[in-house]
């Protein structure tokens, strides 16, 4: 069967709809933790850990994902790592403990870890620096996921309970695994034979790690990604707790609120060759914060119905969403022969500092959600301190444009 060229949207909408996976075996889960501490008789932390435990598998799994396909290509990391997350989505169906739903959620996370990571290195094997533009169209179809899956997880768990929501996931990882045997060819051009060396790997890492401009990257995602994950770990048991929402409402909430990621990529992609990389970044940040403001303002006014979180909120997506691309785009950038290995490590910072702050956001809720508001606009003050005290003075001194 003749494949799709690269350039092609064909190409790109089987990038965005693989990297879905990764949200939807997030938010599709994210109205099942109340049921599923109920069913499971353990406290709200234990079931956010099962949120935890899948990013920590999916942030280690990153580490080896990389080089792999630096080394052998695209292709067959994802393929094979779509075969794992079919394999652990029937071990969480079948758990029936918090111990053995834990271990099938870090391997979910272990199988899902290709499909955002291997995905950008793709659009960054086609398209080079220009990746941006196309960046954001990943992220557009992306975006699409985060809106459906809390909604059809509320309304799965409404009718089979918190085990239900695996047995579709499944399904759908079946589905994604096939597509991408079917229709999606190799990307990477530059196999690099010493990738998956210990040498060279350490080499690489330590040489990132002293690069300044990937380490403001690299706090830039901590702020916006820590604000994000703190959100959706703690805002379902505070919806529960103040407001008495049933999954299905839980469900409807997060959809409302993912519509923004949406919204916020289409506008990436419309502004990003006009305002560049670092206007983009700050704006996104900012929206986060005043956003995140005025949910705080609401709550100590007095509002309690699901307005008074759900409105505010939407705009901390909306500003992930605008600033996404070109926090993607632009850590890939300088790094073209290492790019599988550089989006596996922004990766990992990403879902380990996710992973612990949400946990964080878990432990110190409180009804009215004022713990979390205060978290979130702290992390995302740390995002526009590091675009504008780190990112943009790196920029200007490597000499890459700052719409990349």
């Amino acid at each position: 069967m003749k494949r799709p060229a690269p350039t092609s949207w064909i190409v790109t909408a089987i990038l965005g709809i693989t990297a879905a996976i990764t949200a939807l075996a997030v938010d599709m889960t994210l109205p099942a933790l109340p049921d599923m501490a109920r069913s499971l008789q353990v406290s709200p932390t234990e079931a956010q850990f099962t949120i935890s435990a899948f990013l920590i598998g999916y942030a280690g799994a990153q580490l080896v994902y990389g080089p792999l396909s630096d080394r052998f290509g695209r292709r067959p990391v994802l393929v094979s790592s779509l075969a794992i997350f079919v394999a652990a989505s029937a071990l969480c169906a079948a758990a029936d403990s918090i111990d053995m739903l834990l271990l099938g959620r870090f391997c979910q996370g272990v199988g899902a870890a290709a499909s955002m990571a291997i995905g950008r290195a793709c659009i960054r094997d086609i398209y080079g620096t220009r990746a941006t533009g196309p960046m954001s169209w990943v992220m557009l179809i992306f975006g699409v996921g985060p809106i459906l899956a809390p909604l059809l997880g509320g309304l799965i768990v409404g009718a089979e309970g918190w085990q239900g929501v695996f047995v579709w996931l499944l399904g759908i990882g079946a589905a994604m695994w096939l597509v991408i045997v079917l229709f999606l060819d190799e990307t990477n051009t530059r196999l690099n034979p010493d990738a998956t060396r210990a040498g060279p790997i350490l080499r690489n890492f330590a040489m990132l790690g002293r690069h300044r401009l990937f380490l403001g990257y690299a706090l830039v995602t901590i702020g916006l990604y820590g604000t994000l994950f703190a959100m959706l770990s703690a805002l379902p048991f505070i919806l529960e707790a103040r407001l008495a929402a049933s999954p299905e409402d839980i469900g409807f909430s997060f959809a409302a609120l993912m519509v923004g990621q949406v919204v916020g990529a289409f506008l990436s992609g419309r502004l990003s060759a006009r305002l560049g990389a670092v206007p983009l970044l700050l704006t996104g940040a900012a929206i986060i914060i005043v956003s995140v403001a005025a949910m705080i303002a609401a709550v100590s006014a007095g509002a309690a119905g699901f307005g008074a979180y759900v409105g505010p909120l939407f705009g901390v997506v909306l500003g992930l969403g605008l600033s996404s691309p070109s926090l993607y785009a632009g850590v890939l950038a300088p790094f073209p022969t290492i790019a599988g290995s550089v989006s596996s490590l922004i990766g990992i910072i990403q879902f380990v500092s996710g992973a612990a702050l949400g946990a964080l956001a878990v432990a110190l809720v409180d009804p009215a959600g004022m713990n979390l508001g205060f978290q979130m606009v702290l992390q995302a003050a740390l995002a526009a301190f590091a675009v504008a005290f780190i990112v943009r003075p790196a920029l200007e001194r490597l000499d890459l444009p700052a719409e990349r």
